[in-house]
């Protein structure tokens, strides 16, 4: 969604003040962090009574979803805390000026909870490519492959992340006895973006 372009008409529709001409614009320091840390969020160009923030498909307790934040004013901008999701991934940003009232977005208004170095792995145009990269890095031999539906508690968009299980054997271990089991978590920066290893876990 195109916020500059749309915004200032929402605004004028339902009677909320002024934006700036050129959009809200939303910065998020740092806007990488490590699973169980927070960030703060500074919001500038939009002049209104309050403001509330929330990260969308964030969730804690096993997908409770983490509940809108107000943010506070400062010298004419906005600024506030963002909570620490439960999981690692890709979080949008969401903002809006009232509970009911339209809620604004813009691709590049991410929030993301990844390790050390995520950023740096090889990036591939499909998760599969991402499945098949890690086991060759095992070292190991892919046998079978397939997504994987997401447990009900995992509320993170599906654009950004997916999820695999494979099967695998060790390098020099071809037996069907010695396959091994992962669940790959594949995610991408942003909705145009290439796909990264995000986690390799046991479970689900």
């Amino acid at each position: 969604m195109r916020v500059a372009a749309i915004v200032p008409v929402l605004v004028a529709l339902i009677g909320l003040p002024p934006l700036s001409s050129t959009g809200p614009q939303v910065l998020v320091v740092p806007n990488v962090v490590a699973l169980g840390h927070a960030s703060t969020i500074e919001v500038a160009g939009i002049d209104a009574p309050t403001l509330q923030v929330r990260l969308d498909g964030a969730s804690v307790n096993r997908g409770r979803p983490l509940p809108w934040a107000s943010l506070h004013r400062a010298h004419g901008d906005w600024r506030g805390t963002l909570p620490a999701p439960e999981l690692r991934g890709v979080y949008p940003v969401e903002l809006r000026i009232r509970p009911g009232a339209p809620i604004l977005r813009a691709d590049g208004w991410l929030f993301r909870v990844f390790d050390p170095g995520t950023l740096a792995r090889p990036a591939f145009r499909t998760p599969e490519q991402v499945a098949r990269w890690w086991v060759l890095n095992r070292p190991g031999k892919l046998v079978a492959m397939r997504r994987w539906p997401r447990p009900a508690f995992d509320l993170r968009d599906k654009r950004l992340h997916q999820l695999l299980v494979l099967a695998y054997s060790p390098r020099g271990r071809p037996a069907v006895r010695d396959r091994l089991g992962i669940f790959i978590t594949a995610v991408r920066d942003g909705y145009r973006g290439d796909w990264r290893l995000l986690e390799a876990t046991a479970l689900p």
